[in-house]
This record gives C-alpha cells, sequence and structure tokens, in this order.
C-alpha cells in the first residue's frame, strides 16, 4: 500500500510539472473553435465568434512566452485535409492528422460555450441611454496527439460593457442576443476576456504557476 500511496504521489508531481521541466516550448495548434447549438445567436454565428476566440487564444498563447504555436493555414491546402474537421470538438484520430502535417505535439481546440447579453436603461438629460453587458464563456481541451490523452480542460469567462445613447433610431454597430442589443466591440470585448483566462487557467494547470505571476504575464492586455 505504501509503495503504491508513493507511485501516485510522484505520478501527480510529475503531471503537474510536465511542461515545467520541459527545456523546450511544447508545440500546439489551435483550431477554430466551434459554437455548442443553442449558445450563440444565427447574428454571432454569421459573425464567427469561434474563429474570433481561436484568434485570441493565439494571441494570449504566444504573449504568454511558455508555447510555441503552430500555424494551421498549412491544413488548407493539404491533402491529408480531406474529411478532416477543423473546428470545435474533434476525435483523437483527427488531432493525428493534423499532426501529420503540422509536426506538432499537442492540439488545442473546443467551443464558444456561450455568449449572453443583460441591458440596463439610464437617463440621461434630454435623451434615454442603456448599459449593455456581454458575457462570454470558452471551453477548450487540449490533446497530447500521440495518445490521444485530454491533459487539460479548462474553462474561461469575460464580461464587456458598452452604453448606447440613442438617437433617433439609428443603432450602427449593434446586433441581437435574444431580445438584448449590444455593440459588436463589447462581444469582441468579452470573447477576449473569455480567451484569455482560459489561457490564464491553461498555464496554472499545465505549469503549476501561482495566479498572480499568470496575471502579471498579461498585465496591461486586456482593457
Amino acid at each position: 500500500m505504501k509503495k503504491i500511496f508513493c507511485l501516485i504521489t510522484f505520478l501527480s508531481v510529475m503531471f503537474a510539472n510536465i511542461f515545467a521541466s520541459a527545456e523546450e516550448k511544447p508545440l500546439v495548434a489551435v483550431i477554430n473553435f466551434g459554437q455548442y447549438d443553442g449558445a450563440v445567436t444565427d447574428a454571432l454565428v454569421i459573425y464567427n465568434v469561434g474563429a474570433m476566440s481561436a484568434d485570441y487564444i493565439i494571441q494570449a498563447l504566444v504573449e504568454s512566452a511558455y508555447f510555441q504555436v503552430v500555424s494551421t493555414h498549412d491544413l488548407q491546402s493539404s491533402p491529408e485535409r480531406q474529411d478532416v474537421k477543423l473546428s470545435g470538438i474533434i476525435p483523437p484520430s483527427t488531432a493525428r492528422k493534423i499532426a501529420a502535417v503540422l509536426g506538432i505535439k499537442y492540439v488545442l481546440y473546443g467551443n464558444v460555450s456561450g455568449i449572453s447579453g443583460s441591458s440596463t436603461s439610464l437617463e440621461v438629460i434630454g435623451s434615454g441611454g442603456t448599459v449593455h453587458t456581454v458575457r462570454a464563456q470558452v471551453i477548450a481541451r487540449m490533446m497530447e496527439v500521440e495518445t490521444g490523452e485530454i491533459v487539460a480542460v479548462v474553462k474561461g469567462v469575460g464580461s464587456s460593457k458598452s452604453s448606447l445613447i440613442k438617437v433617433g433610431e439609428e443603432t450602427v454597430g449593434y446586433f441581437k442576443i435574444g431580445t438584448t442589443t449590444v455593440s459588436q466591440v463589447s462581444v469582441h470585448n468579452a470573447v477576449k476576456k473569455a480567451s484569455y483566462s482560459m489561457v490564464q487557467m491553461l498555464l496554472e494547470r499545465l505549469y503549476d504557476l501561482p495566479p498572480k505571476k499568470v496575471e502579471q504575464l498579461f498585465k496591461g492586455k486586456l482593457k
């Protein structure tokens, strides 16, 4: 029993620091994120918030300086791309096909699991106004390609507020989430914050970094 306990303890420590002990940064490919059915409105599906999230995740991974991020653009013209799903949740067989082209060890993929909006009315002298809040949630999985093992599952959340002073019926740059009118800028900011939040959680999980150290990596990046 003592030997089994020691073995479990050793494996736990080794797994917690699997990336921290590596001399080279792990090679990671980020697949375009998808959207859960019903998680976002048709307008946001057209707006492609999944691809938007993937772009912000790549940006955060690069800025962290803990990963080497490989572009998936090479897959666009590759014969191996045939019948390969390149967004949302992917199976190990797809990850291996991607690895065969890009030479990566890990794939990061997932979904924008929810975007919601809410509004609060405010009174401005001579006119009315509304404060809009957009909340986004991103869930990601990191898979080790060779084994198909999911080494981490993390969630990121973000929110952004904007105010709209209505002049006549003009609401340029806004669209609907449910019954709430929100700005494109707020959607971008909420998705960006959720994506960065997810990467922060990933760093804490894989490198056993304290939250304050991770926050310092992105200080000034989210305004």
